[in-house]
């Protein structure tokens, strides 16, 4: 053999590659409609002999994946009450919190006094912008500061106690996250035990329809399989900032999952250009820290529009967002 044999590298034979895998892998959602479609059409042949074992051996496994997925789902939701939390606590500390206790310092010291400067000395801004833990930060060292000023005892204790909630909030939060990434790496387990498996029955029914191989695609969802698209999406956004996320033409009936893990509430809408504003569409506004599922017959007015956008509607805080098209 010679050395440009050798060093030749070999292209991996597509009919190796498991499919199921391959499309369940980029979506979640999608590896459970899937693993549905096919469970139910064993289910519909389990008397049949030739099915029968098939089924044996692939329910459980769908089961153990609705199972891990829902565990995942649940946590995420939990993860989302306890972002909502924090974030009402963080409104509230730059609007209402904040201003009273503002005026409790001024009602002590002269605005712009030394007492003052030191209590303030950056004003309001510290408490209302920046990232959480730098808020949470400005709310202790503003208790630190309260120590020990006797006519200022009672606002200490209140910043203080709201300090303790602000972080038990985050300490939780914090938690929820590290237990949502330990269920993924389930629901991933689940779903590769549950895709190999759909992939060995494949084989199996490509030796029993040798003749006619089509005969096999009506066991599988073969129009979520076969499409390809991207179903996932993430992306930041600057305070009062908007994108256009992907063109595509969606169906009444399609759906998203749509996420806002940020402190900001996101507005989503669908455009006739990837350059349109929000300003004259309809807007489906999903709140900081949670999940709203969005049917796109909601985008009323809006439907023939192909351009999926996103706005934050927050003008002082950055915004993140995630949608997963299933």
């Amino acid at each position: 053999m010679n050395a440009y044999c050798k060093s030749k590298k070999m292209k991996k034979w597509p009919y190796f590659e498991n499919p199921f895998l391959n499309c369940a892998k980029k979506s979640y959602k999608k590896a459970v409609k899937i693993s549905t479609y096919t469970d139910g059409q064993l289910f519909a042949r389990r008397l049949d002999p030739i099915y029968t074992p098939l089924y044996a051996a692939y329910h459980p496994l769908h089961l153990l994946l609705l199972a891990a997925y829902n565990k995942w789902k649940a946590e995420n939701d939990v993860q989302i009450s306890t972002t909502v939390t924090i974030t009402d606590l963080l409104k509230k500390l730059s609007s209402i919190k904040i201003l009273a206790w503002d005026l409790t310092i001024q009602a002590v010291y002269i605005k712009g006094s030394a007492e003052y400067v030191l209590l303030m000395a950056h004003g309001h801004k510290p408490f209302q912008t920046g990232t959480k833990l730098e808020r949470i930060n400005t709310v202790a060292q503003l208790k630190e500061k309260l120590v020990g000023i006797v006519p200022l005892a009672t606002l200490e204790t209140e910043v203080s106690a709201f300090l303790n909630n602000l972080t038990d909030a985050e300490t939780s939060q914090s938690g929820k996250i590290g237990n949502k990434k330990k269920n993924s790496k389930d629901v991933l387990k689940a779903l590769t035990n549950t895709m190999v498996e759909m992939f060995s029955i494949l084989g199996s029914m490509q030796i029993i329809n040798k003749q006619n191989p089509t005969d096999s695609a009506s066991l599988f969802d073969m129009d979520t399989i076969r499409n390809q698209e991207q179903s996932t999406f993430t992306g930041a956004l600057k305070n009062s900032e908007y994108a256009c996320i992907l063109e595509r033409t969606f169906l009444l009936t399609s759906s998203m999952d749509a996420t806002s893990d940020a402190l900001t509430d996101l507005g989503f809408y669908l455009a006739a250009n990837a350059n349109d504003p929000s300003t004259g569409h309809t807007i489906i506004n999903v709140p900081a820290g949670t999940t709203v599922s969005i049917t796109f017959s909601s985008f009323t007015g809006d439907t023939n529009n192909t351009f999926l956008c996103v706005v934050n509607l927050s003008s002082i805080a950055a915004g993140r967002y995630e949608i997963d098209l299933g």
